[in-house]
């Protein structure tokens, strides 16, 4: 968590070519990637251990739910009481089962959430008696998550050459072409898991030492989980560090036939943070991070412009997010 929200306004150059560099490869060491950016070694250590120490940035990993067998991801359009927004984000955010939370411009006190329900019994009790222990809310839509197109994971800020990217790609463990649909988690899975959610960046040595196997074991685990694509390494940054402080998300209407390409052609935008087809009124929902509001127009005016026959299109401005990830960020400042 960021200890200060007044710390960063915005990284300099230099920062942002080190976050982009962590977000291609969270696991890369300071030695590569001072080769590919042509910095010293030591300079990018001590770089990396001020960003993650400050908490403007944090390695981390996330769980693809669906393909673990731990759930779907619902998304929850959640209008709030006059007056109880704040509450009724405190009382979410600190969930286990709440992945994103962020509020939204809109005519109304608008959250929307990003729920992992375990089972259809549980989509049917939240559905029926809505998320308990958490008064104010008026009303809810839930939309269950069936494609995602691009991740947090997969968003990088345009600060690299291509070679340069392609570089840090090259040290990545590789994803398997075609993974299957659902894998079984074991026991030590999740514990290896577990160690990379809290940091990306831990070692295998430390891996090993704290589980109790060997080395070779440790890395073993750590690449099959990668390859299968049950775990995706991220290096979560606020995007208005990085010089994209305007954040929407919106739902469009898109004709069945039209669903793939038009969600596989939008995530390949790089303003584009999140795109995954979903059930409901709306079937597919993205988050963009742009520079400028005139960005954003243009976004709506030139990309959209672009995919064939969207019928409707609602935009939502993000206002503050409450958390990424499953990383809970910090409190919104207050007007001065």
């Amino acid at each position: 968590m960021m200890k200060d929200s007044d710390t960063f306004h915005k990284l300099d150059s230099h920062d942002r070519r080190l976050v982009a560099a962590l977000q291609i490869n969270p696991r890369a060491g300071a030695g590569v990637i001072g080769r590919v950016l042509k910095e010293h070694e030591r300079t990018v250590a001590r770089r990396i251990h001020r960003l993650i120490a400050q908490g403007a940035i944090q390695p981390t990993a996330v769980f693809d739910t669906m393909r673990c067998g731990l759930g779907n991801a619902v998304q929850l359009r959640l209008e709030v009481e006059g007056g109880a927004l704040e509450r009724v984000a405190r009382a979410l955010v600190g969930r286990d089962d709440i992945r994103r939370l962020v509020a939204v411009s809109g005519r109304s006190n608008v959250l929307w959430c990003e729920l992992i329900v375990p089972s259809r019994p549980g989509l049917h009790a939240l559905i029926a008696e809505g998320i308990e222990g958490v008064p104010h809310i008026r009303e809810f839509e839930a939309h269950t998550t069936l494609r995602t197109f691009a991740t947090p994971a997969d968003w990088q800020v345009p600060e690299l050459t291509g070679p340069e990217r392609e570089q840090l790609h090259e040290g990545r463990v590789q994803p398997v072409e075609r993974p299957a649909d659902r894998y079984e988690l074991s026991p030590v899975d999740r514990r290896v898991a577990q160690a990379l959610i809290d940091n990306a960046r831990v070692s295998l040595t430390e891996i090993s030492r704290n589980l109790g196997f060997s080395v070779a074991t440790a890395g073993r685990r750590v690449t099959a989980l990668l390859e299968r694509r049950m775990l995706y390494l991220r290096t979560e940054v606020e995007p208005a560090l990085l010089g994209r402080p305007v954040e929407a998300q919106m739902c469009l209407k898109i004709p069945p036939a039209g669903l793939e390409a038009g969600g596989c052609t939008l995530a390949a935008y790089p303003e584009v943070r999140y795109c995954a087809a979903i059930t409901g009124t709306y079937n597919l929902i993205l988050e963009v991070c742009l520079g400028h509001e005139g960005d954003l127009y243009r976004f709506l005016s030139e990309r959209l412009a672009g995919i064939p026959r969207i019928g409707e299109a609602a935009v939502e401005i993000i206002t503050h997010a409450y958390k990424r990830g499953f990383v809970i960020k910090p409190q919104r400042p207050r007007e001065r």
